[in-house]
């Protein structure tokens, strides 16, 4: 009998959009993460100024990704995927056998994602300026459509209204076909539009 194919689950969204709360409900659901990256977490072990932290934490990120899908062990990571380099993580491990996922999480606006960040400053979290989540929140979407392609399975929630339980998804992919679960989100719209008739 074959064994499962390796995989891997790349959790998305823009700042503050609630990527830590999704990864908190899925492992209390029980749902296999793999080997977890998380270069939020990463930092929190390295010492030294907040920059240089962050820096170090992403490079560290970056080199568990490339080393598990060389290895071709599961894995699974957070990122704001504002930056065409994480579809590729996407499109490397599709090409190496690994089944591909994509959790995606979102807000209805940019202003939102920048008030939660503060908040999540407020309890000790990290800070993320505000010009960069605003540019992040337009970048990430733009993108959606393209890591869509990667995906094997994907899902899309809207976090619009922030308590973990209202975290609904709304739109799921599997194969090439996509299911969605009305009312759709506006910020979701132009990404969908194109994709799928709604």
């Amino acid at each position: 009998m074959a064994s499962e194919p390796p995989f891997v689950l790349m959790i998305a969204g823009p700042n503050g959009s609630g990527k830590t709360t999704l990864t908190n409900q899925l492992r209390a659901d029980g749902v296999d993460l793999g080997h977890y990256v998380n270069p939020d977490e990463i930092a929190k072990t390295l010492e030294g100024a907040y920059g240089a932290r962050v820096r170090e934490a992403q490079q560290i990120a970056a080199d568990e990704r490339q080393a598990c899908l060389e290895a071709g062990r599961s894995f699974s990571f957070e990122t704001v995927m504002s930056h065409p380099s994480k579809i590729e993580v996407l499109r490397e491990a599709k090409t190496r056998g690994f089944r591909t996922a994509l959790y995606f999480v979102a807000t209805e606006s940019p202003s939102l994602n920048v008030a939660r960040v503060a908040q999540r400053v407020l309890l000790g979290g990290h800070d993320v300026p505000e010009d960069r989540i605003r540019q992040r929140y337009v970048r990430t979407l733009d993108l959606l459509p393209q890591a869509l392609e990667q995906a094997d399975l994907a899902v899309l929630f809207d976090n619009t209204h922030g308590a973990p339980a209202l975290l609904r998804p709304f739109c799921e992919k599997a194969g090439a076909r996509i299911t969605l679960s009305p009312p759709l989100p506006d910020w979701a719209r132009p990404v969908l539009r194109g994709l799928v008739p709604f």
